[in-house]
Protein backbone atom coordinates (compact mmCIF):
# COMPACT_ATOMS: atom_id res chain seq x y z
CA UNK A 1 0.00 0.00 0.00
CA UNK A 2 1.57 3.03 -1.01
CA UNK A 3 0.86 6.14 1.13
CA UNK A 4 0.39 9.86 -0.36
CA UNK A 5 0.35 13.00 1.98
CA UNK A 6 -0.51 16.23 0.63
CA UNK A 7 2.89 18.61 -0.17
CA UNK A 8 0.91 21.69 -0.81
CA UNK A 9 2.43 24.89 1.21
CA UNK A 10 -0.50 26.80 2.77
CA UNK A 11 0.48 30.35 4.47
CA UNK A 12 1.18 29.66 8.05
CA UNK A 13 3.97 27.17 6.64
CA UNK A 14 5.40 29.70 4.66
CA UNK A 15 5.45 32.09 7.30
CA UNK A 16 7.13 29.34 9.66
CA UNK A 17 8.97 28.69 6.50
CA UNK A 18 10.55 32.21 6.75
CA UNK A 19 10.78 33.14 10.16
CA UNK A 20 13.31 29.52 10.27
CA UNK A 21 15.55 31.38 7.09
CA UNK A 22 15.25 34.73 8.75
CA UNK A 23 16.79 33.04 11.77
CA UNK A 24 19.74 30.95 10.38
CA UNK A 25 20.84 33.88 8.09
CA UNK A 26 20.74 36.17 11.05
CA UNK A 27 22.99 33.71 12.52
CA UNK A 28 25.25 33.03 9.80
CA UNK A 29 25.63 36.97 9.57
CA UNK A 30 26.31 37.79 12.71
CA UNK A 31 28.68 34.26 13.45
CA UNK A 32 30.39 35.60 10.05
CA UNK A 33 30.45 39.11 11.11
CA UNK A 34 31.85 38.35 14.76
CA UNK A 35 34.78 36.55 13.29
CA UNK A 36 35.75 39.39 11.27
CA UNK A 37 35.44 41.97 13.93
CA UNK A 38 37.55 40.22 16.51
CA UNK A 39 40.10 38.80 13.35
CA UNK A 40 40.62 42.07 12.29
CA UNK A 41 40.04 44.89 14.49
CA UNK A 42 40.79 43.53 17.69
CA UNK A 43 38.49 44.72 19.97
CA UNK A 44 38.38 45.45 23.64
CA UNK A 45 36.51 42.94 25.78
CA UNK A 46 32.84 44.01 25.78
CA UNK A 47 32.69 43.95 21.69
CA UNK A 48 34.40 40.99 21.82
CA UNK A 49 31.66 39.84 24.30
CA UNK A 50 28.79 41.48 21.99
CA UNK A 51 30.17 39.45 19.30
CA UNK A 52 29.79 35.99 20.35
CA UNK A 53 26.49 37.14 22.25
CA UNK A 54 24.61 38.26 19.26
CA UNK A 55 25.27 34.56 16.93
CA UNK A 56 24.28 32.43 20.29
CA UNK A 57 20.77 34.71 20.93
CA UNK A 58 20.23 34.68 17.24
CA UNK A 59 20.69 30.52 16.70
CA UNK A 60 18.95 30.63 20.97
CA UNK A 61 15.90 31.90 18.69
CA UNK A 62 15.88 29.77 15.40
CA UNK A 63 16.03 26.74 17.89
CA UNK A 64 12.74 28.06 19.59
CA UNK A 65 11.14 28.62 16.29
CA UNK A 66 12.04 25.47 14.90
CA UNK A 67 11.04 23.49 17.43
CA UNK A 68 7.87 25.36 17.88
CA UNK A 69 6.94 24.77 14.22
CA UNK A 70 7.74 21.29 14.43
CA UNK A 71 4.96 20.94 16.94
CA UNK A 72 2.19 21.95 14.00
CA UNK A 73 3.32 19.14 11.65
CA UNK A 74 1.62 16.18 11.04
CA UNK A 75 2.76 12.74 11.86
CA UNK A 76 4.14 11.78 8.42
CA UNK A 77 6.03 14.86 8.06
CA UNK A 78 7.47 14.33 11.89
CA UNK A 79 8.59 11.43 10.82
CA UNK A 80 9.93 12.42 7.76
CA UNK A 81 11.76 15.28 9.73
CA UNK A 82 13.04 12.42 12.84
CA UNK A 83 14.39 10.09 10.24
CA UNK A 84 16.37 12.94 8.42
CA UNK A 85 17.60 13.65 11.74
CA UNK A 86 18.55 9.89 12.88
CA UNK A 87 20.66 9.72 9.12
CA UNK A 88 22.63 13.42 9.90
CA UNK A 89 22.94 12.80 13.57
CA UNK A 90 24.11 8.77 13.50
CA UNK A 91 26.53 9.79 10.21
CA UNK A 92 28.25 12.49 12.05
CA UNK A 93 28.75 10.65 15.05
CA UNK A 94 30.09 7.83 12.84
CA UNK A 95 32.14 10.39 10.90
CA UNK A 96 34.01 11.86 14.66
CA UNK A 97 34.48 8.15 15.78
CA UNK A 98 36.20 7.01 12.65
CA UNK A 99 37.84 10.42 11.94
CA UNK A 100 41.14 10.00 13.89
CA UNK A 101 41.70 6.57 12.26
CA UNK A 102 41.57 8.27 8.88
CA UNK A 103 43.85 11.16 10.42
CA UNK A 104 46.66 8.78 11.39
CA UNK A 105 46.31 7.03 8.58
CA UNK A 106 46.94 10.01 6.02
CA UNK A 107 43.32 9.98 4.37
CA UNK A 108 42.16 13.32 5.52
CA UNK A 109 44.10 16.49 7.24
CA UNK A 110 43.34 18.65 9.45
CA UNK A 111 39.74 18.82 10.77
CA UNK A 112 37.61 22.31 9.90
CA UNK A 113 34.20 23.12 11.80
CA UNK A 114 32.57 23.83 8.43
CA UNK A 115 33.41 20.38 7.39
CA UNK A 116 31.03 18.92 10.20
CA UNK A 117 29.02 21.39 9.18
CA UNK A 118 28.81 20.58 5.76
CA UNK A 119 28.26 16.66 7.01
CA UNK A 120 25.72 17.55 8.77
CA UNK A 121 23.81 19.37 6.48
CA UNK A 122 24.38 17.03 3.43
CA UNK A 123 23.07 14.15 5.16
CA UNK A 124 20.07 15.71 6.58
CA UNK A 125 18.90 16.59 3.33
CA UNK A 126 19.82 12.81 2.19
CA UNK A 127 17.87 11.32 5.03
CA UNK A 128 14.85 14.04 4.28
CA UNK A 129 14.81 12.84 0.11
CA UNK A 130 15.23 9.24 0.75
CA UNK A 131 12.34 9.77 3.23
CA UNK A 132 10.34 11.78 1.13
CA UNK A 133 10.55 9.07 -1.42
CA UNK A 134 10.35 6.26 0.84
CA UNK A 135 6.93 8.04 2.17
CA UNK A 136 5.81 9.56 -0.91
Amino acid sequence: MIMKHDTTNNLCSLRETRAQVFWILATSIATAGGILLIALLKPSLPFRILAVALPVACGAAYTVRLVRDFARLDELQVRVLLEAAATACLGVFLGSLLYPIFRIAGFVGELQPFYVTFLLVGLLLFGSFNANRRYR
